[in-house]
């Protein structure tokens, strides 16, 4: 076999394994993210993620990093004003609840012990929290602004993780309505416009 044939084939294993993580994570949760089911759903045998990728921790880590899925290069301008950041936490929370990934993701940051999930988490807190001091740098605010930012993009966060279990309302909530959805986001925009 020819090396460009081998390296293909390698190309096409690995694909299939982290599609495959996915696909489990998805699917079942990352409490299933083992080498036997990942392995099922890839149709491969399983020597081939330890060839790959070293062992199951190192085709997370790869699956992981090869993801964007937090938008973490956010560009944060000069004008950090209070539609800009109306807009991120709009965006943030429609893509939560549009991504079931991005679900099962923050359930599994949340649940477990994982040193690639902690540094994308920290990324992500550190572009945050750029985001939040330039915002508050901006402005002539008389009240305490990060905490009321980091409620309401925790509330966003959990909402959007619920949105999962149909028919589940949280104080009256279904955010799987988009009324529903429309009033949270309606209600955090004028949160952060009435911030002094």
């Amino acid at each position: 076999m020819t090396e460009n044939k081998k390296t293909k084939r390698s190309l096409i294993t690995k694909s299939k394994l982290l599609n495959a993580v996915e696909k489990v994570l998805t699917d079942k949760g990352f409490t299933e993210l083992k080498v036997v089911p990942i392995c099922k759903a890839a149709n491969v045998d399983k020597k081939l993620i330890y060839f790959h990728f070293g062992d199951l921790n190192g085709l997370q880590t790869e699956f992981l990093r090869r993801q964007d899925f937090w938008e973490s290069k956010t560009e944060i301008s000069e004008e950090m004003d209070k539609e800009t950041v109306k807009h991120i936490l709009t965006n943030q929370f429609a893509s939560i609840y549009e991504n079931d990934l991005l679900k099962r993701l923050l359930i599994w940051e949340l649940s477990e012990e994982n040193e690639t999930l902690k540094e994308i988490a920290q990324e992500r807190h550190d572009n945050t929290n750029k985001i939040v001091d330039e915002f508050v740098n901006q402005q002539d605010f008389s009240s305490d602004v990060p905490p009321l930012l980091a409620l309401v993009v925790g509330g966003l966060h959990y909402l959007s993780i619920r949105s999962s279990e149909k028919g589940n309302t949280f104080y009256g909530i279904d955010v799987n309505k988009k009324s529903d959805r429309n009033r949270v986001v309606n209600t955090m925009r004028r949160l952060i416009k009435h911030l002094k």
